[in-house]
């Protein structure tokens, strides 16, 4: 905006600069004054009136000091005096603490002076007034002292002397009845013997008697006088009288004729001989008294000195807060009177400014142009207008004029306009339209768009699903092969014990190598799920790699033999030592390629090497090299995938394709690196490097077996099948084996034997495996000595997954044996344990994830006869009846426990019952009695058996029982 000489802006914004100076002036005024009266009134509140309540102070303390000094000069008591000294000390204290205080104000300086030296004198004064009330109390103390032991003495005196005038009374009335007798006789000598004698001696002794006695109570009148004589002269007088009769006193004693009585008072008038030393000290008790007196009417003098020195001090804070107050009356005045001339002159001014400028200027014309306007807006456009001037309202004005011309020109436009605005009309409704077409076909693509998330979110679902169905599946499977690979594996270890054929050894052989191979898949498999499921553990500890190498090596040579190969291990010295790292997960990863090198080498060797990495010092090479078939290079890189094999392996060997990438995952998750150099027709070297660190403990490297002595071991099976080959394994190691079916049975044998080692079932009918081990431990605690330690024992059972493991060990299980049973992880076991090492438990299948029931929806076979027919081959037709019969006693127990916990509603025990009729249908291949029996328990274990009938679970028990007796016991 700009601003013209002539124009009402500047006028304004001069007129109003005006008004804003004076005003400003007004406040400069204003806070100058009041600055100077806050000034002086901080003066007088930092200055004055805490000198005036200091000045006070020190006259109350003046108050306080006189009348403790006048009580101290009237102390009595050495403990009064010391009290009131106290008193005195801490008040003068105080009186000197104000007297600084006094110090930092503006007073005369002679007048604080003067106020120094008075306190001064003071406190010489009272310091002098304790001392003399001091030797006052202590000379009035000795007098007390004095006028006891001699006041005691008079009345002592005064006792005697009165005893005497008795006896002398006694002695006259004696004589003057003999005289009676002399008179009625007419012996007249002899009657005037008589009374010459009674007058000359005993009216003279009782004279001097009478005398004594009276001179004692005088003394003991001036004994009480002397207490009270205020002046010296008074003291002198009674001083002679007393030293007069205590002369008179020491001679009438001396007439006293008993012994005695006469020595006794001599000794008390010796005593009252000291009356020189009560006078002197009575003496000096007074002039000690005048003393006091007189220092306590200088104190009072000194005070009123004080007092008027005090007065003097707040009359000189008085005349100063008077000015003070009067210089701030001065200065609102003239401030007052300023701004009411600076009111006046703005006043005035604003009036002018408000009539000349602001109404005739500017509201008068603001009216008529404002009238103009509304002229203009009520369509009027033949306004006139007169302008005058060349400031922004005449500008204004000529812009009022200008508007008119506008408007006239609008009108002329206005039917031009509103042509258009009907073409834009019809213009506007086409648009619409089609807007309308463009959103509809947005929302139909919208629509198709959800469609598409929603179809994508349900294809999420179901792939989630079928992984959840597969891991159920998996794990489900682990648990369900194993409970009959236990049964075969373990049959199979006792009848190659047995007298056999060399065609019986060839069929055996067969069996174990189908097993163990069986076995190997299906922990490749569930190894694979635990890695897809982000489940694999690597728990690092001290292990000693050559041992490590041995046992993988032994393990293996058997193989190599088999197919006549060559196979040995290099192991470089500087890396023979204890290291730290997963020992199993790298046993495996090296189980795996020695395995696959051997499965892939017909010719030549097998060379496992171990050395320090040439390119990472910190890190251990493992390369495994063979003389086999060779892998050729565009197949290298799908080895380590899943389910990918060799074109050369699939044509020649059967296998899985999961070895390769469950070990990738492992040395993946162990920090390392893992590869493969191969040429065809010449061998592979396949290899992996893993970071270790050097370990801490000591480890026993002995790869040879201990041999564990003969033990006396209790085994707790209820399933008949498992018990007969557990109790094989045992007894062909050497050891005595006491079976029990349940824990009551359990119990009882442990309370009459003793054993070496217990293996328990978990499932068992009566309890579960871990309550058992409590009660066993409780008769270990009453039977066994406090020095005898326990009995170990280890938990047997078909749960292998790692958190049940878990909860086992915790519960005090020394090591854990998963089924199916196998004879060297029991000879392990058992081997760590007896000798006294740390619990053991064999991790192999251990860690699964829990089983999840699946239904079947084809119908499974009343008998799967492959089960037992294998087994009827190797072991023969006697031993599989003995097993059908065994499993004909032991089930029909079980199914009725089981109708019965069904008859109750007692769910843990239909899930017990069903698990263990479960188990025991598996392993003897009747599968419709094991999916009912899977059934049932599942439902038990969610709570509810509803809708399940127990009628065609016995009918297929029933069935199944004659199947078996049809198709083996009968041919």
């Amino acid at each position: 905006m700009t601003f013209t000489r002539k124009g009402i802006a500047a006028k304004l914004l001069l007129a109003f600069s005006a008004m804003a100076g004076l005003m400003i002036i007004a406040v400069m005024i204003g806070v100058a004054g009041f600055s100077l009266v806050a000034k002086t009134e901080r003066t007088v509140i930092n200055s004055a009136v805490p000198a005036l309540a200091e000045a006070r102070k020190l006259s109350d303390l003046s108050s306080r000091i006189i009348f403790n000094a006048q009580v101290l000069a009237k102390s009595k008591l050495e403990s009064e005096r010391m009290q009131q000294g106290r008193a005195l000390t801490i008040h003068i204290e105080a009186l000197n603490r104000s007297l600084h205080a006094l110090e930092q104000y503006s007073f005369d300086q002679p007048l604080m002076l003067k106020l120094e030296d008075d306190v001064k004198r003071i406190v010489d004064n009272l310091a002098l007034l304790g001392l003399l009330v001091g030797r006052q109390i202590d000379l009035q103390s000795q007098l007390d002292q004095l006028t006891a032991a001699m006041t005691k003495a008079t009345h002592q005196i005064d006792n005697l002397s009165q005893s005497q005038v008795a006896n002398a009374n006694t002695i006259a009335v004696a004589n003057v009845s003999r005289i009676y007798d002399l008179v009625a006789e007419n012996n007249k000598p002899a009657v005037y013997n008589a009374l010459d004698s009674l007058v000359e001696v005993d009216m003279d002794l009782s004279e001097r008697l009478f005398e004594l006695r009276f001179l004692s109570l005088q003394v003991i009148n001036m004994l009480d006088d002397s207490e009270r004589i205020i002046d010296i002269k008074s003291l002198v007088a009674l001083k002679k009288r007393f030293n007069n009769a205590v002369n008179i006193i020491s001679h009438r004693v001396k007439s006293v004729e008993d012994p005695s009585r006469s020595e006794e008072l001599m000794k008390q008038t010796a005593k009252l001989e000291r009356g020189n030393l009560l006078f002197g000290v009575s003496e000096q008790l007074i002039y000690a008294k005048q003393d006091v007196q007189r220092l306590d009417q200088q104190n009072l003098v000194l005070f009123q000195q004080l007092n008027s020195t005090v007065d003097e001090i707040i009359s000189a804070a008085n005349i100063n807060t008077q000015l003070a107050v009067k210089q701030v009356d001065h200065t609102l005045t003239v401030a007052r009177n300023t701004l009411i001339v600076i009111s006046a002159v703005g006043l005035l001014a604003l009036v002018l400014i408000m009539w000349r400028i602001v109404y005739l200027q500017v509201i008068c014309r603001i009216n008529r142009y404002s009238r103009a306007l509304l002229s203009l807006t009520r369509g009027d456009l033949c306004i006139q207008l007169d302008v005058e001037g060349d400031d922004e309202l005449a500008q204004m004005g000529r812009a009022i004029l200008v508007a008119r011309d506008t408007a006239n020109e609008r009108y002329r436009l206005a039917q031009a306009e509103a042509k258009i605005r009907q073409e834009l009309q019809q213009h506007k409704a086409s648009l619409e339209r089609l807007v309308a077409k463009r959103t509809g076909e947005l929302e139909r693509i919208n629509s198709r768009l959800n469609e598409e998330v929603y179809n994508h979110y349900k294809a999420r679902d179901e792939a989630e699903k079928a992984n959840r169905a597969k891991s159920a599946f998996l794990a489900t499977m682990s648990h369900e092969i194993r409970t009959p690979m236990n049964g075969v594996l373990g049959t199979a270890s006792l009848l190659a014990d047995t007298h056999l054929s060399t065609q019986q050894k060839r069929y055996l052989d067969v069996i174990n190598r189908s097993g163990e191979t069986l076995l190997d898949i299906l922990n490749d498999i569930l190894d694979y799920s635990k890695i897809e499921a982000g489940h694999l553990d690597i728990r690092a500890s001290d292990f000693a790699l050559k041992r490590m190498v041995v046992d993988v090596f032994n393990m293996l040579h058997g193989r190599a033999m088999a197919k006549r190969i060559g196979f040995e291990y290099y192991i470089e010295p500087n890396v023979d030592a204890i290291w730290v790292g997963d020992e199993s997960r790298i046993r495996q990863v090296l189980v795996n390629l020695v395995g696959n090198a051997i499965k892939f080498t017909d010719k030549g060797k097998v060379t496992i090497n171990v050395q320090p990495h040439p390119d990472m010092p910190d890190e251990i090479l493992f390369s495994v090299q063979d003389t086999g078939i060779g892998i050729d290079t565009t197949e290298q890189s799908l080895l380590f995938s899943a389910f990918q094999q060799a074109e050369a392996g699939r044509k020649s060997i059967e296998g899985t394709g999961l070895g390769l990438a469950i070990s990738k995952h492992i040395v993946a998750a162990m920090d390392g690196e893992i590869g493969v150099d191969s040429v065809i027709g010449v061998g592979s070297c396949f290899w992996f490097a893993l970071p270790l660190e050097r370990g801490q403990a000591t480890l026993n490297t002995d790869v040879n077996q201990v041999i564990v002595p003969a033990a006396h071991i209790l085994l707790v099976e209820d399933n008949p099948v498992n018990c007969m080959v557990a109790e094989g394994f045992l007894k062909r190691l050497g050891h005595t084996v006491v079976i029990a079916e349940d824990g009551a049975q359990a119990e009882a044998c442990y309370r009459n034997e003793q054993f070496d080692l217990a293996l328990l079932d978990i499932n068992l009918p009566d309890t579960d495996g871990v309550t058992l081990l409590h009660q066993l431990r409780r008769i270990d605690s009453t039977n066994k000595q406090a020095w005898q330690e326990p009995t170990p024992m280890v938990a047997f059972s078909a749960h292998v997954f790692r958190e049940e493991v878990e909860i086992y060990l915790n519960a005090g299980f020394a090591g854990f044996l998963p089924k199916p049973l196998v004879e060297q992880q029991l000879i392990d076991t058992m081997n760590s344990i007896l000798k006294g090492d740390k619990r053991v438990v064999i991790e192999k299948g251990a860690g699964e994830d829990k089983p999840q029931s699946i239904e079947h929806e084809e119908l499974l076979p009343l008998v799967k006869e492959s089960v037992l027919g294998c087994d009827l081959q190797v072991l023969g037709a006697a031993q599989v009846k003995q097993l059908i019969n065994l499993f004909g006693d032991s089930a029909s127990k079980t199914l009725v426990l089981l109708r019965q916990a069904i008859t109750e509603n007692d769910l843990p025990e239909v899930a017990k019952q069903a698990h263990t009729l479960k188990g025991a249908a598996g392993t003897m291949g009747l599968m419709q009695l094991h999916q009912l029996c899977q059934t049932f328990e599942k439902s038990a274990q969610e709570g509810s058996i509803m809708g399940l009938a127990v009628e065609p679970l016995q009918q297929v028990f029933d069935d199944s029982v004659s199947a078996l007796a049809t198709i083996f016991l009968n041919d």
